[in-house]
C-alpha cells in the first residue's frame, strides 16, 4: 500500500490538523524535518488493507481493543508492506458460536525495511 500526499493531507486536515500533518513548511521546521502521515491515518489505512485482503470478511464480528506503536513516521509516497499473523486463539465459555483472536499487525516501509506500525489488535470472531 502506497501513501500518496494528497491522501496524508485530507485525512490529517480532516482528523488530525497539527502542523507536521498539514503544512510543509512548518514540517519541515518540526521535529521530524517533513511532512508526515498521521499515526491514525497509517493505522485506518493498514486496517483497510487488511480487511480488503477479505481475511476477515465471513468471521469478523467486530473489535473489542488494540496496543498500537509507530516507531517511525510515514513520509508521502512511502510504500508499505503489511503483515498480520495470529498470536492466540482463545474459544467463548458462554458463546459457544464464536471466540477471540488477538493478531499483530505490522508495517514495515519498503524501502530500507523501518517498521511504522506495530498493532496488537483483539477480535471477535465467528467461529
Amino acid at each position: 500500500m502506497v501513501m500518496p500526499l494528497e491522501e496524508i493531507l485530507d485525512f490529517a486536515r480532516r482528523y488530525d490538523p497539527q502542523p507536521f500533518h498539514v503544512d510543509p513548511v512548518r514540517a519541515a521546521a518540526g521535529p521530524f524535518g517533513g511532512l508526515i502521515a498521521s499515526g491514525l491515518h497509517t493505522l485506518a489505512a493498514t486496517f483497510g488493507h487488511m480487511l480488503r485482503t477479505g481475511l476477515m470478511e465471513q468471521v469478523s464480528m467486530g473489535g473489542a481493543g488494540m496496543e498500537l506503536r509507530w516507531p517511525a513516521p510515514v513520509r508521502p509516497g512511502d510504500e508499505i508492506a503489511v503483515t498480520g499473523r495470529v498470536e492466540e486463539l482463545t474459544p467463548s465459555r458462554s458463546k459457544p458460536d464464536r471466540g477471540v483472536a488477538r493478531f499483530r499487525y505490522t508495517g514495515t516501509r519498503t524501502s530500507d525495511g523501518a517498521v511504522v506500525l506495530e498493532v496488537l489488535a483483539t477480535h471477535i470472531l465467528k467461529r
